[in-house]
């Protein structure tokens, strides 16, 4: 976040500024929600909804959920909340108490850690394996470990596929192999589908965790794959022995998601609006092979970043090339050339070493603004800041 924010304090102060550290759409909404939302603040019925969500909303889910991933979803397990930050804060909890083992991947959304901290959760972290996904094998692992130690078993899971930072997939036999170890184990799995709908070609089938399993907590959002991001709305679906708490934390804790947004989701769900999203996808596509050029002229092999196969992230793995503190690394380029990258610190494990090393690059932005600035990059990769930062001298 720190990124963001003096990024956006250089573009005040006149400074070109090129954003791959962003992890929201550059594209707008569907045009149906927003004519939609036009529509709802000129009638002025824009009250507060049920907790749950607006019944018109939750049966549209309902269908999407049986459509995309033929699974039957009662819409009294769905709770609708201002964005998945809401969900992540209710999911965690309703399903921990104080002291409990949470498991992360060691490459993870940064909030997963901050957010289970508050609550006074232990954190697990879970090494990810060659492909940077968690799998069965590496819960088993963690699992063995702990009992091997006498440390408490491990009481719940959470990660992402498509994974933020790393565009990495689970295949469906791998998100299937952890439901059924977590159902097995008592673990309370919470699977962050988010990413759901941005997915390239090759990738692996985006597959739902309640394909497999009733127990999983699953949440969503409408900011990424529909572009919706300020419009503030997410959800959770949850199974039924903890459906009581989290509606009753959704009333304390934030009344009701907002109501235009809930009445446009249900238009950015129709079919109408998904030549729009596929389109946005497609966008994506094409930013991610630019960064995938641009890095290889940079000299960065495709076996120094994870697979990105979803999201719109790559994950790029720079200490064979001298990096060793991106904070540094990011803060100079920022200052330098205007381009700015989330510095890899933001997603393993403090203390780990190793994002020290890495760098986010986000690439949902134009195609012509990504390609301009992986070419700014490029050139100052070489720079004598940057070869300094880098451990070299010009002559190497």
């Amino acid at each position: 976040m720190d990124v963001v924010a003096k990024a956006d304090q250089l573009a005040r102060q006149g400074k070109k500024i090129y954003h791959l550290e962003v992890g929201q759409p550059q594209s707008s909404a569907p045009k149906a929600a927003i004519s939609i939302a036009q529509e709802q603040l000129g009638s002025d019925r824009c009250g507060y909804t049920a907790a749950r969500g607006e019944p018109p909303l939750r049966a549209a889910l309902v269908e999407m959920y049986r459509s995309t991933y033929g699974v039957s979803v009662s819409p009294d397990r769905i709770h609708l909340t201002p964005g998945s930050s809401g969900a992540f804060t209710i999911a965690f909890m309703a399903a921990f108490d104080v002291g409990d083992a949470v498991a992360v991947p060691a490459s993870c959304y940064p909030c997963y850690r901050n957010l289970l901290q508050c609550y006074g959760c232990e954190l697990v972290t879970l090494p990810v394996d060659a492909n940077y996904n968690v799998t069965a094998v590496e819960l088993a692992a963690g699992q063995a470990a702990r009992a091997a130690s006498g440390q408490s078993p491990i009481k719940g899971l959470i990660l992402s596929s498509p994974a933020n930072p790393t565009g990495a997939m689970l295949s469906p036999d791998e998100l299937k192999g952890l439901c059924k170890l977590c159902d097995a184990t008592g673990v309370q799995f919470i699977s962050d589908e988010i990413y759901h709908g941005i997915v390239y070609s090759g990738a692996p089938r985006a597959a739902c965790a309640l394909e497999f399993s009733r127990r999983p907590i699953v949440i969503n959002s409408f900011s990424k794959y529909y572009s919706m991001t300020g419009w503030r709305l997410g959800g959770l679906i949850v199974p039924e022995h903890l459906d009581a708490c989290v509606d009753a934390l959704n009333q304390n804790m934030n009344v009701s998601a907002p109501t235009v947004a809930q009445r446009a989701a249900v238009s950015a769900l129709s079919a109408s609006a998904r030549p729009e999203l596929e389109e946005h996808v497609r966008r994506y596509e094409a930013n991610r092979q630019v960064v995938i050029e641009g890095l290889g002229r940079m000299g960065v092999s495709s076996s120094e970043y994870a697979p990105p196969q979803g999201a719109f992230y790559l994950y790029a793995d720079l200490r064979a090339h001298g990096v060793r503190d991106s904070l540094a690394f990011c803060d100079a380029l920022l200052e330098e050339a205007g381009v700015a990258l989330t510095p890899g610190v933001d997603f393993e494990e403090p203390g780990s070493g190793l994002g020290e090393g890495r760098v986010r690059i986000g690439f949902p932005g134009a195609t012509e603004d990504v390609a301009a600035a992986m070419a700014v990059l490029g050139d100052w990769w070489t720079s004598p800041t940057a070869l300094r930062l880098r451990g070299l001298s010009a002559a190497e």
